[in-house]
């Protein structure tokens, strides 16, 4: 992935004004690979289903198109990770540190 969204898209997992909808360990596990100078969360916006490889159409696949996630980029810079060069994190619209989204998906589980 060579670009990135220059903003956190409309359902994008990282916002905290979107209600929590994935499972809290996706949820856990996808903070804690921010903190990984080495991983990379492409933008589901971005992605294709994996029914287009064969798949059951579960899960999504980045490609050469695909796109950083903006809320994933900006969750890396309160961790203080490196970020893209010219990259602005949205500080006002994305969970502060993983303790936050994670528990913000728990709470929304347990209902």
């Amino acid at each position: 992935m060579a670009e990135y969204m220059k903003t956190p898209c409309a359902h994008c997992p990282f916002r905290n004004d979107v209600k929590p909808y994935l499972h809290p360990e996706r949820a856990a596990t996808i903070v804690y690979a921010a903190q990984n100078p080495y991983n990379s969360f492409a933008c589901h916006k971005t992605t294709v289903s994996d029914e287009e490889f064969g798949g059951d159409g579960d899960d999504m696949i980045a490609t050469k198109d695909s796109k950083e996630c903006a809320g994933f980029l900006t969750l890396r810079a309160q961790f203080g990770e490196d970020v893209p060069k010219g990259f602005k994190p949205a500080w006002e619209i994305c969970y502060t540190d993983e303790y936050e989204m994670i528990q913000a998906y728990e709470k929304e589980w347990e209902k």
